[in-house]
């Protein structure tokens, strides 16, 4: 009978198995080889490798840098207790794209150190604030009573900004024809907000909070804003996976023949949120594979490689 592993073990032989596989990546990626080139432009899905949702990044990052296409594993030392730690691909990819962290910062700590510094870090009403917004937000997940519309009515004029925005995102689960007009209103001011200011935060909120729970019946409206040009709701476009397949027939057609690159580019990352299926995929490929203006070609690819 073979010896049962404890919990330690285990993630012992992890980590030396994700050690391993960064080396393996890492000299993959270097050798001049165009099957591993053709692999990761396709973004291949192999355990340490993740694909990178490059419009996304160039909407939320600011750098002189080219940007990743796939987020492979990485080594780095933990900065207290010096082990040598593996920063995953799935982690990273959390990280720049959901939690919007800069695509110039590495992990420089690992999870254990991480708790105990915030362990010992806290202190009894130390974090008022959190308490506060995790207080708000989830009074988003029931329906809304007189007593709870007041605590966000409250909460909207608190001197914190941070109570503000999770007010915000609890209009947003609320949904109600009032509290998506409210949303519209700050995604839309009638005067553009300056950057650093609340109102730039509260539109940015709104945009998430919208974007999540935007009607159908709003949808052509914020569709023909995207494609031309305004990327409020990018934020987070939950909503547009939830559009049947006869919403986008229009649009594509209109698109196609309107033929403009910019608004066709839009198109095709829009369809790729909204995960379109195959028969509309191959649709696209036939009007658009040669199209004369490559970025066109080149976007369709990104979003699509594998479709023939």
């Amino acid at each position: 009978m073979s010896e049962r592993k404890s919990n330690k073990q285990r993630r012992a032989e992890i980590k030396q198995q994700r050690l391993a596989r960064i080396e393996r990546l890492n000299i993959e990626a270097a050798k001049p080889d165009p099957r591993w080139e053709a692999a990761t432009r396709g973004h291949r899905r192999e355990p340490g490798v993740e694909p990178a949702d490059r419009a996304l990044l160039a909407r939320t990052n600011n750098t002189v840098g080219p940007l990743p296409e796939v987020y492979l594993d990485r080594m780095f030392t933990c900065r207290d207790c010096g082990e040598q730690q593996v920063w995953t691909a799935k982690q990273q990819k959390w990280w720049y794209e959901v939690a919007g962290g800069s695509i110039d910062s590495m992990a420089v700590r690992c999870l254990p150190c991480r708790r105990l510094r915030r362990a010992a870090n806290a202190r009894p009403g130390a974090d008022l604030l959190g308490v506060t917004c995790a207080r708000i937000g989830s009074l988003g997940e029931h329906p809304p009573n007189a007593a709870a519309r007041a605590e966000v009515e409250a909460a909207l004029n608190s001197k914190w900004w941070g109570v503000r925005v999770a007010a915000i995102a609890t209009l947003g689960h609320w949904g109600s024809t009032a509290d998506i007009a409210r949303l519209k209103a700050w995604v839309w001011p009638q005067t553009a907000p300056r950057y650093g200011s609340w109102e730039h935060d509260a539109q940015s909120a709104a945009a998430r909070a919208l974007s999540r729970s935007l009607p159908q019946s709003d949808a052509g409206e914020a569709i023909a804003a995207m494609l031309g040009g305004d990327s409020r709701l990018w934020m987070s476009a939950e909503w547009l996976a939830a559009l049947p397949a006869a919403f986008w027939e229009p649009v594509i057609q209109a698109e196609l023949q309107r033929d403009e690159p910019a608004r066709l580019i839009v198109l095709i990352w829009l369809l790729g949120r909204a995960g379109m299926d195959t028969g509309h995929q191959r649709q696209l490929h036939q009007r658009l594979a040669r199209h004369p203006d490559r970025r066109v070609a080149d976007t369709l690819q990104r979003v699509w490689p594998a479709t023939a």
